[in-house]
């Protein structure tokens, strides 16, 4: 019998994912590292694409043919990106053309209606739908697919923002309607549970087959709870993407930075935080100079007090945003420093450095 999905155990706070070759993540880091980036997004786009181009998808739909687009759509995912990723893509597609495949004709007319229903309300879903041909039944499961995944990504996002203490309102709203909806115990795919006896240890071990996205997010985050991992939002803020620690401290993620590919954030952020630190507290003195100038002058020329005090707004008001330019590259020091020099009493008089 023929599994798809991903295969996975726990043990000492790992998953174990098995099939041709054993793999360990700790637990939650394989969550993260599926429902992050663009692995998901390039294979259901590579999905959609095949399914549009499937040479069967004229064909009438009977048993035989679904064996083949089976075989079909297994083979459109053979993608190494991430193989984790790939195979609970696999996974989640074939339970879905499984669980039609299964229907009666009566209960498939009635679910049809409501699809359909469905579909017509997103700009995302396939419209042309049904049990007519290949590519309509293709259709048909990719839309309960992009369900599954959207759901899944909701849950993902929204539980890690709030495990992490960083939810906007919006991502609290979001989990706290998803929350609401998992109280229903048939909105969750089930997960397959299998066990083998290991005779030298004279103990069972168990595997779990997890064929849903949504499944998987609901799945990884109660063992991330009993495993005492918490979800910690990376603090480099071109990057903002979920991981999971164990220490309390943690601040930066193990996935490559965006300012630096082959580095990762907590290798690299950390370097140009510090960088970046003292850089700005080098503009700060600068700036502080140009502000014991102003008030040099006003003490030697109270004459000319409303004039400074306006010179002193100015650069209150300016400087931040300027100094701030510096910092990303749009300014250079010597730019922000020749600004600086212009602030004055009068034009033309220069103030030493």
């Amino acid at each position: 019998m023929r599994v798809s999905g991903l295969i996975i155990s726990y043990k000492n706070g790992m998953n174990v994912l098995t099939g041709n070759s054993v793999t360990e993540y700790p637990v939650g880091d394989l969550l993260c590292r599926i429902f992050q980036g663009k692995t998901l997004d390039n294979i259901t786009r590579i999905l959609r694409n095949c399914i549009n181009a499937c040479p069967m998808r004229d064909n009438l739909l009977t048993q035989d043919e679904i064996e083949d687009a089976e075989h079909y759509i297994i083979q459109t995912l053979l993608y190494d990106d991430f193989k984790p990723a790939q195979q609970l893509a696999q996974g989640s597609f074939i339970r879905c053309m499984e669980c039609y495949r299964a229907l009666d004709s009566r209960t498939a007319g009635q679910l049809l209606y409501q699809e359909r229903a469905r579909a017509g309300e997103s700009d995302v879903l396939f419209k042309a739908i049904g049990f007519d041909t290949v590519g309509d039944f293709l259709r048909l499961s990719y839309n309960n697919y992009i369900i599954d995944l959207y759901n899944a990504l909701t849950l993902f996002t929204g539980m890690a923002s709030v495990k992490s203490g960083t939810a906007s309102p919006e991502e609290q709203a979001t989990y706290d309607e998803i929350r609401q909806q998992l109280n229903n115990p048939d909105a969750v795919p089930g997960i397959e549970m299998r066990t083998a006896y290991d005779a030298g240890r004279e103990e069972f071990s168990y595997s779990y087959v997890i064929s849903s996205f949504l499944a998987m997010a609901v799945f990884e985050f109660s063992h991330l709870t009993i495993a005492a991992t918490k979800v910690v939002r990376c603090h480099n803020p071109e990057c903002r993407k979920f991981f999971t620690a164990k220490r309390i401290n943690a601040k930066y993620c193990p996935f490559p930075a965006p300012q630096n590919s082959g580095r990762s954030c907590n290798d690299y952020y950390p370097q140009l935080a510090h960088r970046s630190k003292v850089k700005a507290d080098a503009l700060r003195e600068m700036e502080k100079r140009a502000f014991c100038r102003l008030y040099n002058d006003k003490r030697r020329h109270p004459e000319a007090t409303v004039e400074i005090k306006g010179l002193l707004r100015t650069l209150q008001i300016e400087s931040p945003g300027r100094r701030d330019r510096v910092l990303i590259g749009a300014l250079s020091e010597v730019e922000y420093q020749a600004w600086l020099n212009t602030i004055r009493r009068e034009k033309g008089r220069s103030y030493d450095e």
